[in-house]
């Protein structure tokens, strides 16, 4: 029988969870901070204005939009929620003739997972994680030792529930990580170097 997986790839496997397991989700990573929690349960679909830190997120209770700099819900329809599954575009209700936002969640589509300046965002079983330029949860252990790889992750998410959405904004300030039961947010300051 060939074997798939040698005893070293195991022992890393092995790593990787107990690290997820032991470690407290981040509320500062690096130049991260976390501004908000949500309880904004079953996210349809999420998307990002292209030039700003607004968000449209879409329920079955109709759309929010929500700045991704500070939290705060800017506008709230709760009987219509603008949002087209088969094109995955949303339609700011407020601004309906401003131009349409790509949509990500569960009927397909995505965010941004990588920037220009190496952050990125991956989903490791049940946990969430964001790593920096250079950085991955991967270099740990003794396998990695000496070899100048920075180990350094940061835990988003841990809870289990499941993922609706996850990455950046457009801009790359802002970060998000919706579960079935909670959107969070993190935010960064600019001005970056994109």
């Amino acid at each position: 029988m060939k074997r798939l997986f040698g005893d070293g790839q195991q022992e890393q496997t092995t790593l990787v969870r107990s690290e997820l397991a032991a470690a407290d989700p981040a509320k500062v990573a690096g130049p991260w901070a976390h501004i908000a929690a949500l309880g904004i349960p079953y996210i349809k679909a999420l998307g990002f204005d292209r030039v700003s830190e607004d968000m449209l997120v879409v329920t079955s209770n109709g759309q929010s939009v929500i700045c991704g700099q500070t939290g705060d819900i800017i506008y709230r329809n709760r009987d219509e929620d603008g949002f087209d599954a088969e094109a995955l575009k949303g339609t700011r209700l407020d601004h309906p003739a401003n131009e349409r936002f790509d949509m990500a969640g569960p009927f397909g589509g995505g965010l941004r997972t990588r920037l220009k300046d190496g952050w990125k965002v991956e989903q490791l079983d049940q946990y969430r994680v964001l790593t920096p330029a250079l950085g991955s949860i991967h270099f740990r252990g003794p396998s990695w030792d000496g070899q100048d790889h920075d180990d350094t992750f940061h835990l988003l998410d841990r809870s289990g529930d499941s993922l609706q959405v996850l990455g950046f904004s457009w801009t790359g300030r802002t970060l998000v990580c919706a579960t079935s039961k909670t959107l969070n947010i993190w935010a960064r300051p600019a001005p970056l170097t994109l």
